[in-house]
């Protein structure tokens, strides 16, 4: 149970072992049980002013302290596709090679900060939100998975970098590329668990 102090005083009926949770954040941080509670439920009403859930801001700081340490970064989209285009055609393949590998690394990465989290779901929030997609569904089981995503304003060959990207994650994660079906800006990516590789 916790209460306030004040001329208009409120009891909640807790959980204990919310309230045992409670007491050992607040100790941490050097305030009182009451004080830690009434910060935390104005920052949970602050969120829903602004249009999040607690549970939806809790996500979207979840995926930016991730995305952070991954070393991601925002750029306009047209500058990156100026930057594609720009690339002779000898240097396509070695791009691809390149964004494979940067791929491989961001799903090592979640794998090390997710433990055994669902890592699937979270590169299907983290495509959607730092590619700036119009749509991403990622569809699993314990065999095959199904990534699908849309964009209406991606080109080409932004859109085969991308298809390169996710594929070298999901290497990382336990799957091998089936087939892709793909045009600008629209792609179905279809793997398979590779033999002996832990569901995430």
């Amino acid at each position: 149970m916790i209460s306030t102090t004040g001329k208009d005083v409120k009891f909640l009926v807790l959980p204990t072992e919310l309230v045992r949770r409670l007491n050992e954040l607040a100790l941490r941080q050097g305030v009182s049980v009451s004080t830690y509670a009434v910060n935390a439920l104005e920052q949970a009403l602050r969120g829903e002013s602004l249009g999040a859930s607690p549970e939806e801001a809790v996500d979207t700081h979840m995926l930016l302290s991730v995305q952070l340490g991954a070393g991601a970064v925002q750029i306009p989209r047209s500058s990156l596709d100026t930057l594609i285009r720009d690339i002779s055609p000898e240097h396509r393949e070695e791009l691809k090679g390149s964004w494979f590998n940067a791929g491989r690394w961001y799903g090592a990465y979640l794998q090390a900060k997710l433990g055994n989290g669902d890592c699937l779901d979270f590169l299907e929030k983290a495509l959607l939100v730092s590619w700036n997609l119009d749509e991403v569904e990622v569809r699993a089981n314990e065999v095959e998975a199904e990534l699908r995503f849309s964009s209406f304003v991606m080109s080409l060959e932004l859109t085969e970098l991308l298809i390169n990207y996710i594929s070298g994650v999901m290497s990382s994660l336990g799957y091998q590329v089936l087939d892709n079906e793909f045009l600008r800006g629209l792609a179905t990516l279809h793997y398979r668990k590779k033999l002996g590789t832990p569901v995430y």
